[in-house]
């Protein structure tokens, strides 16, 4: 039985796809084969390093892959989790899955072949290297950094910083001295030999350069990435800079084209081949051809190596003298003689593991450029069991068939098409479906001829194993205050993201020589009124299960010592299903109601189920209760937040279904009750609440008409005044509201708060604000006898004990003598900062810039956050 074409009445819908599904305009066609074209005539390769998602020199990465055709990687130490997030609440490790999809996004336009990270993670900001070594432990970076190098194998290693203190952060820093020290290190056998016994190989990179350098320093190589590239339509400067613009949020989406020069300036630091002191390429010195791969490899060639070698040259070489720009399949058939050439030269060469890596890259790179120059676009698309595709004069208005996550157990099924959008008859396609772990799958069809833009398609019966992972990350932290992350799966210990569970794969073969696409299996999920969004299909727990909040604090002075939590329970199983839930909490705390039933009929539905604990006493310490579901014989004790943004692809973040709960020492005014204006990455509000506060939050309808007299005071959020921009409109009612005897408290904020414009008096905040990023940094109270450090809870240094990241962030550097500064506090080796929390009276009202990380502290229980922001809402 034949492979069926694919049904005319095909449904055209608008669909967006992830980061890892979608392709480039600029990847496809004629201009995305004469790319890959150019990455075929060389051997060349290059690692750059980072700290962050964002710390890249996207342009020359554009210029090294897309322009030279170089094989390039990049090895960012962590995910960013402690930046701040311009698009939604997210923090912490869910921001660093954000973050991480955003890097996957931009590494499109930079032309990056692969990804790495380390499992370090982001601490916040940091002014000292040697801060970043001692959390971190330096032989655990170089460790990781070495792992990466001798995994990847790069000819040349780039770093973005370069280890002193002109790199400013000291995670970057790090970044560029470790850089410099895995050099050496990675080709030494004697270094991290455990390495050795696993399985790795020592690898000793070519050459090492240094970015950051200046035009009037000692420099080897000036790169000038505003080179224009017809191909791309853009230079590799602004090319890359569209897509830094995806790293939404640390930058809002902002793209600034450059058109003109983009010069920049790099130092080379070591290397072990000839080149000359001014150099016009990284490569330089380096014989980056195909035939010049043992002399690369500084190895001594085997007879007929270079027969082998000069006949995939030879086809190259003949595919792109046959290339054409209206026809690029036209390359085809000599591209098919390269691949075999090259897996003739693997059989021949491959017993030298390096030459078989360096072979193995290129057997790849030319099954790309053939499926580019072709045109082949394989789908593979999971759908509900028993799916029909629609039919009728209507079928073509039909929705598609929508696929929520699967969990292990069920069965689905795949359709799979593939097209060739050639004009050459592509012979014996075939589709099939490989599984990570013991799947059931079947169906298919026969091969078939693959003619000219005629779809083929096949559908596959597939049963997920009952034993299959859920898809999620493979490295988990217990705390916020861990450094490093623990890695559940080594083999994915430097992967970006986790491993698509089930891959879609087109064969075929051009002129009896086999080729292979590969694509994750795909489904569709609905995001109307704009279509729908395809997203790769993930594995997911049949109930998951989340407790809200998650970190809860209770007021000793409370005389009844009740907290509520909210339970909710997802299904993800096709059908029925049913069970009780039941919280597990410290011996002598009661739970109303005992437990709660609950039953479904469908996937994706959702349930809340209030509980209220009554806890008889409380110690000032920490304390553990769990939600667990029960059903069908089974327990389940944790969920999962979805991580979804726009264009990024969905992820999963998984945590057990707990909460801790810690009893504070904290009075706070009664009845108080407070307007809010939420801005980004903020979750203060929750903090309110579980002080007792009636909390509103205040939309732009609020703040244009409302009565805010109503309100003992009126927060606005972190960064509010850089996404709100009701806020900068309305801003005047609330000095009106705080001059007339209100309590005005401004939390901190970006540049995009002028204090000479939206606060009572006169103050600078530079674009370069000063802040304090060790949490553990010496305060000085300056003003002790003011009623904000003694009404209601009595302030003290103790009471800055146990913070967590930071202190604070975008202080100001001067004011207007109205304010006084409230506290003092700095970074080793810093001057005292006195800019971050500043009071005033402001006619019978008071206003106050307070730039410490509430937003930070709060969300994990830190006692003394709580008094502060107890105080300062009780100032009237």
């Amino acid at each position: 039985m034949s492979l069926k074409p694919f049904p005319i009445f095909v449904i055209v819908l608008a669909f967006g796809a992830s980061a890892l599904t979608q392709k480039l305009a600029q990847d496809e066609g004629a201009a995305g084969t004469w790319q890959k074209l150019r990455k075929l005539q060389t051997t060349a390769s290059a690692m750059h390093t980072t700290a962050h998602p964002d710390d890249e020199q996207g342009g020359m990465l554009a210029m090294l892959s897309r322009g030279q055709g170089a094989r390039v990687s990049m090895l960012t130490l962590t995910r960013g989790e402690s930046g701040d997030n311009a698009i939604g609440s997210e923090l912490f490790d869910a921001l660093g899955l954000i973050r991480t999809e955003e890097l996957l996004l931009a590494d499109r336009y930079y032309g990056v072949d692969r990804q790495y990270f380390t499992s370090l993670v982001d601490y916040g900001f940091s002014k000292r290297l040697d801060e970043a070594l001692d959390k971190w432990g330096k032989e655990n970076v170089l460790r990781e950094v070495v792992r990466v190098i001798r995994q990847d194998r790069p000819f040349v290693l780039i770093a973005r910083f370069q280890g002193n203190e002109r790199d400013g952060h000291g995670n970057h820093q790090a970044a560029g001295l470790i850089t410099q020290e895995a050099f050496k290190a990675a080709g030494n056998p004697t270094m991290f030999p455990e390495q050795i016994a696993s399985g790795l190989r020592p690898w000793q990179p070519l050459k090492l350069y240094i970015g950051g350098v200046r035009a009037n320093e000692d420099w080897t190589l000036k790169m000038d990435t505003g080179t224009y590239d017809p191909v791309l339509g853009e230079s590799y400067s602004t090319f890359a800079r569209l897509g830094l613009s995806f790293q939404r949020s640390q930058n809002s989406g902002r793209f600034t084209p450059q058109p003109g020069p983009a010069v920049s300036y790099y130092k080379r630091l070591q290397s072990i081949v000839d080149a000359p002191a001014k150099e016009a390429s990284v490569f330089d010195g380096i014989d980056t051809t195909i035939p010049g791969l043992y002399k690369a490899l500084r190895k001594p060639a085997p007879a007929g190596a270079d027969s082998a070698l000069l006949t995939i040259e030879r086809n190259i070489k003949s595919a792109i003298d046959t290339f054409k720009m209206t026809d690029p399949s036209a390359s085809v058939p000599a591209l098919a003689l390269a691949l075999a050439a090259t897996r003739d030269a693997i059989r021949q060469l491959g017993a030298d593991p390096d030459v078989k890596v360096l072979l193995d890259v290129k057997e790849g790179q030319i099954q790309d450029a053939i499926n580019t120059a072709l045109g082949i676009l394989l789908v593979a698309s999971a759908q509900p069991a028993g799916t029909r595709e629609p039919a009728g004069p209507f079928a073509a208005f039909a929705a598609p068939a929508v696929m929520p996550p699967v969990v292990p157990g069920q069965t689905f099924q795949v359709r799979a098409e593939v097209t060739n959008r050639s004009a050459i008859d592509v012979r014996a396609m075939q589709l099939r479906l490989e599984g990570k772990g013991t799947w059931t799958i079947d169906g298919g069809e026969s091969p078939a001829d693959a003619r000219p833009n005629e779809p083929l398609s096949a559908t596959f019966k597939v049963t997920v194993p009952q034993s299959a992972d859920v898809t999620r990350p493979s490295f988990t932290r217990t705390s916020i205050q861990d450094a490093r992350y623990t890695v559940s799966d080594e083999s994915r210990r430097h992967a970006p993201v986790p491993e698509p569970p089930l891959t879609a794969i087109a064969a075929y073969s051009i002129g009896g020589i086999p080729v292979e696409m590969r694509q994750p299996v795909t489904r569709l999920e609905p995001n109307l009124p704009y279509g729908y969004d395809t997203r790769v299909l993930a594995i997911v727990p049949a109930l998951a299960i989340t407790m809200t909040p998650s970190n809860i604090v209770v007021p000793l002075q409370n005389a009844e010592k009740k907290i509520r939590v909210t339970t909710g329970v997802t299904s993800n199983i096709e059908g029925t299903s049913e069970g009780s839930l039941a919280i597990h909490v410290p011996a002598g705390w009661t739970v109303d109601p005992p437990s709660q039933r609950f039953q479904f009929a469908h996937a994706g539905e959702r349930a809340f189920y209030p509980f209220t604990i009554t806890i008889p006493s409380l110690e000032r310490r920490d304390y553990r209760i769990e939600a667990v579901a029960s059903s069908g014989g089974r327990e389940f004790r944790e969920g999962y937040h979805v991580i979804q943004h726009r264009d990024l692809e969905t992820r999963y973040l998984y945590r057990a279904a707990a909460a801790g709960v810690r009893g504070i020492d904290v009075t706070i005014a009664t009845g108080l009750k407070v307007g809010y204006v939420m801005g980004v990455g903020d979750d203060v509000p929750s903090g309110l609440v579980q002080l007792g506060v009636d909390v509103q939050l205040l939309g732009a309808q609020d703040l244009a008409s409302a009565d805010l007299r109503r309100f003992n005071a009126i927060i606005t959020g972190t960064r509010a005044y850089a996404v709100r921009d009701d806020l900068r409109t309305y801003n005047r009612r609330l000095l009106d509201y705080a001059k007339s005897g209100g309590n005005l408290i401004v939390l901190y904020n970006t540049q995009e708060f002028v204090p000479n414009q939206h606060a009572p008096f006169p103050a600078d905040l530079p674009r370069d604000a000063e802040e304090v990023s060790e949490e553990d940094s010496p305060v000085e109270i300056l003003a002790p006898a003011e009623p904000v450090f003694n009404t209601p809870n009595k302030i003290t240094k103790a009471d800055f004990d146990d913070w967590v990241e930071q202190r604070g962030s975008k202080f100001w550097s001067t004011w207007d003598e109205a304010y006084s500064p409230m506290i003092a506090t700095h970074d080793r080796g810093q001057a005292p900062q006195k800019g971050g929390w500043l009071h005033t009276r402001y006619g019978k009202g008071h206003y106050t810039y307070f730039a410490y990380a509430f937003h930070r502290q709060l969300p994990y229980g830190v006692p003394g956050a709580y008094r502060l922001l107890a105080n300062l809402l009780s100032l009237n």
